[in-house]
């Protein structure tokens, strides 16, 4: 496989063309700039072997980074349209500016490619045009972590040289690991303009079994009610961040960033919302309780699907966000072409609706009904 990055040889030197499938544990001195090393797995319906060391070029000029050479690798071995693919990659730093362009380039050509950028470290996190790159990378459908315990053990079991040598976290995991957490949700807990086309039509299908879709995108109005009348204030779109913790829920961070950046006691608001999946039982609480609260904000859902439809917790909290004045709705054509329309970037191409979307939505609608009564 050549790729033209780096690998280093059992004799010390280095040597061009090939993945590395593991790094001795010794520790390295660490170039003046951020070049990041790579680990990274894929898996998609076949099951073959995909677990390559990718190393930047080690050199004071401008060279391909580790991204690079796994997009050139990964085209050229392993890219089948008709496969499914989730990789995940293991950075020591999270993707430079311009690899994050190329990765969104990347991602928007091929929505059948997943990815999962679990990062030890952030770089130049202070920095406007590096935030916003960790958004647009977000913004592109690949999620953003920072990586915890458990994949750093996985890193070196499976990545690592380690001479039967156990896996040590420093003294100061923990308390480095919640900083650069917290400071990740606070860079991506700001609304995205819009995503492409193959992340809404992915997210957004009707499907009655929607395998694969694990996890919420919200695309949200924002109104303000003057003179009973409404008055556009803001859009934009929220994404379930990386994490088990509901507060990182699609539907809690649109509320965070509503408390912190638009919520007044003197004011009405008129809340839209377009859900790829209705609220889990955690999120309709917390919602439920925020419209108790805020008499002054009205909230309406459009969802595309209804998550866990069957179990009575879910249809509980559905109910609970009814019996608070929220509007739970079913999303029909109208909607998803209102979607489509503000919030992904179509080149101007007309909304295409898929096969089976209005009986879908017409079967959905039906069971919503049920629920509600």
């Amino acid at each position: 496989m050549s790729f033209g990055a780096d690998t280093q040889t059992k004799q010390g030197g280095w040597r061009k063309g090939a993945s590395m499938n593991k790094i001795p544990w010794a520790p390295v001195r660490a170039p003046p700039s951020p070049a990041p090393s790579q680990c990274s797995s894929c898996s998609s319906s076949q099951s073959f072997p995909c677990s390559p060391l990718l190393l930047p070029q080690v050199s004071f000029n401008r060279e391909p980074h580790a991204e690079m050479y796994f997009l050139s690798w990964f085209r050229g071995k392993l890219l089948p349209a008709c496969k499914r693919f989730q990789i995940t990659w293991f950075v020591s730093w999270n993707p430079c500016l311009y690899c994050v362009a190329k990765v969104a380039e990347f991602l928007a050509e091929h929505p059948n490619v997943t990815l999962t950028v679990s990062t030890a470290r952030l770089y130049c996190f202070l920095k406007k045009d590096w935030r916003r790159a960790l958004r647009k990378l977000c913004q592109t459908g690949a999620r953003v972590k920072i990586m915890d315990y458990e994949e750093l053990k996985y890193c070196w079991e499976n990545f690592v040289y380690k001479e039967h040598k156990p896996f040590r976290c420093r003294d100061n995991f923990k308390d480095n690991y919640t900083f650069l957490r917290c400071k990740l949700q606070e860079i991506l807990r700001h609304p995205m303009n819009a995503m492409y086309p193959g992340i809404f039509n992915f997210h957004f299908r009707n499907l009655r079994k929607a395998y694969g879709r694990n996890e919420t995108w919200l695309c949200f109005t924002v109104e303000g009610i003057m003179n009973r009348s409404t008055v556009s204030w803001k859009s934009g779109i929220f994404r379930n961040q990386v994490g088990p913790d509901p507060s990182c829920h699609a539907e809690m961070c649109f509320l965070s960033w509503f408390r912190h950046n638009m919520l007044s006691p003197k004011k009405d608001y008129e809340v839209t919302w377009y859900a790829s999946w209705s609220p889990c039982p955690e999120c309709a609480g917390q919602v439920a309780e925020f419209l108790a609260r805020h008499r002054n904000v009205r909230l309406t859902i459009f969802t595309a699907r209804l998550y866990y439809f069957w179990n009575p917790d879910f249809r509980q909290g559905i109910r609970r966000l009814s019996q608070e004045g929220a509007s739970v709705l079913i999303m029909g054509y109208e909607y998803f072409e209102y979607c489509w329309d503000n919030f992904v970037y179509n080149d101007g191409q007309p909304f295409k609706p898929w096969k089976r979307l209005q009986d879908n939505s017409l079967s959905l609608y039906i069971t919503l009904q049920e629920i509600l009564q």
